[in-house]
């Protein structure tokens, strides 16, 4: 079909009623860049069918109906930057699926139906700044799942079915600022969870089944925001705030607090509220 447009960079095929790809669609454009499918009514992919893009950069298949993916059918797109599959119906995604995808920097997996992620899922992903994985059905994570992922900025969990958190989940995550991890069903988190993510300054923690929280939960984070309204806390251990010289926004709106312990906010930065 586009055997002839060699020189095409951009082909958006976009908001149409597509159910299906033919496996040698898109042979011949070794020049694409862009390649964008979303709002479709797409429900599989054929394993080749974006093989020889070697050019492509962005690849948007958010939107349709994917229930799966097949193991090996980003293979070849080692320049891929951003890769959009949010808003399908995945429920799960196979082993080794992103491999050799080493320049990818955004991943979008939010709004499906995974309700687990394979050990290693992301392994080799090396330059990824962002992963959303919000608006899923997981209920807990692989300890070593965001192992290699030095170079995230951007991390959303929000609105799943997480209960509780391993305690190094987040080990080695140094360049991480955003996390969201509101809308869940947490009532518990590991002293110290948080310990390393230095630059982290948004963290979101509202809609969770809190009752209390360990004393040094975030010891170690460099925090500037930190949401923890619509809990259902009833006392703050002294000292949980401490070291949070740079928090300027802190909300607490929402809990069941009767009483705040002496000198709970001492230390913290130059706005809370």
């Amino acid at each position: 079909m586009f055997d002839d447009l060699v020189s095409l960079v951009y082909l958006e095929l976009n908001d149409n009623q597509l159910t299906s790809l033919r496996e040698d669609v898109f042979d011949g454009l070794a020049s694409l860049r862009v390649l964008r499918l979303y709002g479709n009514q797409l429900t599989a992919l054929p394993e080749d069918v974006f093989d020889g893009l070697a050019s492509l950069q962005e690849l948007w298949l958010s939107v349709n109906q994917l229930t799966s993916l097949p193991e090996d059918v980003f293979d070849g797109l080692s320049g891929l930057y951003r890769l959009y599959l949010h808003g399908n119906q995945l429920t799960d995604l196979p082993d080794g699926v992103f491999d050799g995808l080493d320049s990818l920097l955004e991943l979008h997996l939010d709004s499906n139906q995974l309700t687990a992620l394979p050990d290693g899922v992301f392994d080799g992903l090396d330059s990824l700044q962002d992963l959303w994985l919000g608006v899923n059905q997981l209920t807990s994570l692989p300890e070593d799942v965001f192992d290699g992922l030095s170079s995230l900025q951007r991390l959303t969990l929000h609105e799943n079915e997480l209960t509780s958190l391993a305690e190094d989940v987040f080990d080695g995550l140094a360049s991480l600022t955003y996390l969201w991890l509101n809308d869940n069903q947490l009532t518990s988190l590991p002293d110290g969870a948080f310990e390393g993510l230095g630059r982290l300054h948004h963290l979101d923690l509202h809609s969770n089944q809190w009752t209390s929280l360990p004393v040094d939960v975030f010891k170690g984070a460099g925090l500037g925001e930190l949401w923890l309204n619509d809990n259902q806390l009833t006392a703050l251990p002294a000292g949980v705030f401490e070291g949070l010289a740079r928090l300027w926004r802190l909300n607490l709106s929402g809990n069941r607090l009767t009483e705040l312990p002496d000198g709970v906010f001492d230390g913290l930065g130059f706005w809370s509220i």
